[in-house]
């Protein structure tokens, strides 16, 4: 069978075992579940209250303790296809050893667990004392784990700069804390949260793991999303805005001493949300259900930091090499009758202070997002994602600015089959992704900021493969993942 009719089988395939669901759609069309949406973004750091159906709880005879015990299995088979020769002039991390994906890695296929994730929320004496501690059974790969043939070894120097290897990050199962964090909501609502948390920044990544629209999130949000840290956010919604402010260790520095390398000098986050209609429960996941009420949202945020003091000053990373890092996004939503749209605009500047690239070097990168949804009926939902990611500044000393292209495009699109109505309890979803330019050149990228070498991208440690968003990098445009996934969120 040749490559095309190969190609041609497994989306098929992928597709055929949505669309078997499909023709099982339910004629039970009742409301169930219909409080789901009041979820803490999925205990993510939503800006809500807690989940109300699902999970197991557990109450004392006073009603002032209780505990919830719930999680998410996703499980996914990925077929990825590349075409095209390794071209020299868009490197991977250790091209002359043959590391990284090229061209003669014609397809990838196989299953994985991206997401076994396991919460325990309540309150602790009263109603305005409550908890949430979640951790996930680490799954996807990432660039480190990908290119190296023994993750758990130690770090080795690769050509032009940068590591292979190591044990920054596996796809071994092993358990790993995300969310720890109790929140006090006063009577005025003012509420106060302090532990580990996501900052409120993107908009995509703080909607929760299961309650996204499409498979995953988008590669722009891959690249730049803020991830866990420890600090302290404080809070204020009212009936038409919110706002959120966090002091915190900065950008992705979860699990860390407040000596590691990983975390910043200080850190300052703002998000400000406005909602023109609906109910703030809506903003929670981009779906939204047939014979829902219009709803609109319109917000932004920027996160500060610096850092060179915390930790050794060897750390490559954003947060460290004396770097001050902007992030900022504004995004807004508008949903009603079964239908979605969601736009967001990201950028982000890397200053450094004192480097091997010199004093004052800068870069700034900047992605974007647009997506949407329909249902076809209360159980069938269509939808579509386009997203981008742009490099202004000359990449890499080490690449002699070289690296091309400097803008990627991605598009996505597919199907959700919803097995109990109005609820994201089970859902079974195929989608394809489409790489519209070379993406091979990500591998050579540090998108987090290698100040060390020279490379000043900011955004994210994992670049391309990137399991989560699909690709795993390509010499030629056109590389296409076909995606099935079914979840259980419970």
């Amino acid at each position: 069978m040749g490559h095309t009719s190969k190609m041609f089988f497994i989306a098929g395939a992928a597709l055929g075992l949505a669309g078997t669901a499909f023709g099982a759609e339910s004629t039970d069309t009742s409301r169930a579940y219909n409080n789901e949406l009041t979820a803490d973004a999925a205990g993510r750091t939503s800006l809500a209250a807690g989940k109300t159906t699902q999970g197991l709880t557990i109450t004392d005879g006073s009603g002032n303790f209780s505990m919830r015990i719930g999680g998410l299995i996703q499980f996914r088979y990925t077929a990825d296809f590349r075409s095209g020769a390794a071209d020299p002039s868009n490197p991977t991390p250790t091209p002359g050893s043959g590391g990284g994906v090229t061209g003669s890695d014609k397809a990838t296929i196989g299953f994985s667990l991206p997401r076994t994730q396991v919460y325990f929320a309540g309150m602790a004496g009263s109603p305005e004392l409550t908890y949430y501690i979640q951790g996930n059974f680490s799954s996807t790969s990432t660039n480190t784990t990908f290119n190296s043939p023994n993750p758990s070894s130690s770090p080795v120097a690769a050509p032009g700069g940068g590591f292979i290897g190591g044990t920054y990050a596996s796809n071994n199962g092993n358990f790993q804390l995300e969310d720890a964090y109790i929140k006090y909501a006063f009577d005025n609502n003012w509420d106060v949260r302090f532990g580990q948390f996501k900052l409120p920044i993107l908009t995509e990544d703080l909607i929760g793991d299961g309650y996204q629209q499409s498979i995953d999130r988008s590669f722009a949000t891959e690249i730049y999303r803020q991830q866990r840290s420890q600090g302290i956010q404080v809070g204020y919604t009212a009936d038409s805005f919110r706002v959120l402010g966090a002091i915190s260790d900065g950008w992705r520095s979860a699990n860390t001493d407040y000596n590691n390398a990983n975390e910043s000098d200080y850190a300052v986050t703002l998000r400000v949300d406005g909602k023109f209609a609906g109910d703030w429960n809506q903003w929670n996941q981009f779906s939204s259900w047939q014979n829902s009420q219009f709803a609109a949202f319109l917000g932004g945020a920027v996160n500060w930091q610096q850092g060179g003091k915390t930790g050794t000053p060897g750390d490559a990373q954003v947060n460290l090499n004396q770097a001050n890092y902007l992030l900022y996004t504004i995004d807004g939503q508008v949903k009603g009758n079964g239908w979605n749209l969601y736009a967001a605009f990201i950028g982000s500047n890397a200053k450094t202070l004192n480097t091997a690239a010199g004093a004052g070097a800068r870069q700034n990168s900047y992605a974007w997002q647009i997506q949407g949804g329909w249902f076809a009926t209360q159980q069938i939902e269509i939808f579509g994602r386009y997203d981008g990611i742009n490099a202004s500044n000359s990449l890499a000393a080490s690449q002699g600015g070289a690296v091309s292209p400097r803008t990627w495009n991605f598009i996505d699109f597919g199907v959700n089959y919803y097995l109990f109505p109005e609820s994201q309890t089970a859902k079974l979803s195929a989608d394809c992704v489409i790489g519209l330019n070379k993406s091979q050149n990500l591998q050579a990228i540090n998108f987090q900021g290698n100040a060390g070498t020279g490379q000043f991208v900011p955004g994210s440690t994992v670049a391309a493969p990137q399991t989560n968003a699909g690709t795993l990098g390509s010499p030629k445009a056109g590389e296409v993942a076909i995606r099935a996934q079914f979840q259980l969120l419970f």
